[in-house]
C-alpha cells in the first residue's frame, strides 16, 4: 500500500484491529532478522564460552554486590575480550542461585525518595516501530517521588550522545531541572556529551 493511503485506510479500521496488525508485522519483522535460514547465510555469535560462564558466576558469588556493569568490566579487562552487560545478566539469570539474597546496609529506598521529593527524576530508554516499521528510540522520564510523566523524547535509531541529550531536554522543556536523575547502566548514559550536559544543568 502507498504510505500516503495508511492514514485514510485506518479510518475504516478499529483501533484494535490495527493495532494487532502492526503487532504482526512488527513480529514478522524480527522473524525475519533472526530466522534460522538467515543466521545459515550469515553466522552470529554462539554465546560465551563455558570458561566465560564460569568466570561471570565465580565473581559474582565472590563479590555479590556487583553488577552486570562491573561484572562485564572486570571480565574484559582480565581477559582482554569484549563481554556486554546482556551476556552477563542472562548468564546469571540461568545459571547463578543465591537462596539468601544479601542487601546492602544503608537507608532503604523509600527512605531515599523521601529525601529526594522534587529532586529525583527517572530515566529511561527503549525502543518501539512506527507504523512503517521504522524503529525509534523513546526517552521517558518520571518524578520518583510523584511518579508524575516529565515528559518523552523521540529520535530514529541510531542514537548517539547529541541525540539523548536533544531527548532529555525535549522532554524536560518547560520543567526546572532537578537535583539528581537516575538511570540505568546503558552506555549512551555514560557517553561524554551526556554527562557534560548534566555538568552545565548542575544535575547529579
Amino acid at each position: 500500500m502507498n504510505p500516503r493511503r495508511i492514514a485514510k485506510t485506518a479510518v475504516v479500521l478499529k483501533q484494535a484491529t490495527l493495532l494487532r496488525f502492526h503487532k504482526a508485522l512488527v513480529e514478522g519483522k524480527y522473524r525475519l532478522l533472526y530466522s534460522s535460514a538467515q543466521k545459515r547465510q550469515k553466522p552470529g555469535p554462539k554465546g560465551p564460552s563455558a570458561e566465560i560462564i564460569a568466570a561471570i558466576i565465580e565473581m559474582k558469588s565472590r563479590n555479590p554486590r556487583f553488577g552486570y556493569m562491573r561484572i562485564a568490566q572486570q571480565i574484559s579487562n582480565a581477559f582482554g575480550i569484549e563481554l556486554d552487560k546482556d551476556v552477563v545478566r542472562r548468564v546469571l539469570a540461568t545459571y547463578y542461585r543465591t537462596d539468601k539474597p544479601s542487601f546492602p546496609a544503608g537507608p532503604s529506598w523509600l527512605t531515599r525518595f523521601v529525601h529526594a521529593k522534587d529532586s529525583l527524576w527517572s530515566i529511561d530508554l527503549f525502543r518501539c516501530e512506527s507504523i512503517m516499521l521504522r524503529s525509534h528510540w523513546v526517552m521517558l522520564v518520571t518524578d520518583v517521588f510523584t511518579r508524575r510523566i516529565i515528559g518523552f523524547g523521540v529520535e530514529r535509531a541510531e542514537i548517539d550522545g547529541i541525540s539523548v541529550c536533544r531527548m532529555f531536554n525535549y522532554a524536560a522543556t518547560g520543567e526546572s531541572m532537578p537535583a539528581r536523575v537516575s538511570t540505568d547502566h546503558d552506555p549512551l548514559f555514560r557517553i561524554h556529551r551526556w554527562l557534560a550536559n548534566h555538568r552545565v544543568l548542575e544535575i547529579e
